[in-house]
């Protein structure tokens, strides 16, 4: 079975006790701590979800990666959005224009479901969800 980002968060989240909550409120928002890896910060507005490691420099929080998902066009699925790496890049898979329909660039949704699944793996490999969490709290 492929892993997806939407499945690794659920894990993680049901680990913690916390899946119930994170599915059934409009805005959520959780930070995980896992010795030795940078936070993971989760967090639920409506349709859309983001996934963010943050570190810190110069006092500065720092976003990498950032990815944003909507449930919008499939309320199953997570489909990418966008995502935005440290250095500054930013890309856009799906746009709504101002008819309100979703329009996809083909190798960016492509590219970072590809992305969004090896990061999910290697969340789960780092251990967010066996048990070696720091800190969980809501934001």
């Amino acid at each position: 079975m492929k892993t997806t980002m939407k499945s690794a968060i659920e894990k993680i989240l049901g680990t913690y006790g916390i899946l119930e909550a994170f599915q059934s409120a409009s805005e959520y928002a959780v930070k995980i701590e896992n010795e030795g890896f940078m936070p993971l910060c989760i967090e639920k507005h409506g349709t859309q979800i983001t996934v963010t490691h943050y570190f810190e420099m110069n006092g500065d929080l720092i976003a990498d990666p950032d990815m944003e998902f909507t449930t919008e066009i499939d309320p199953t699925a997570w489909l990418p959005v966008a995502i935005q790496h440290s250095t500054g890049h930013y890309y856009r898979a799906l746009i709504k224009d101002e008819d309100g329909r979703w329009k996809a660039s083909r190798k960016q949704l492509k590219d970072q479901q590809s992305f969004a699944s090896m990061w999910a793996r290697n969340l789960l490999q780092q251990g967010f969800a066996s048990g070696h969490l720091v800190r969980a709290e809501v934001i």
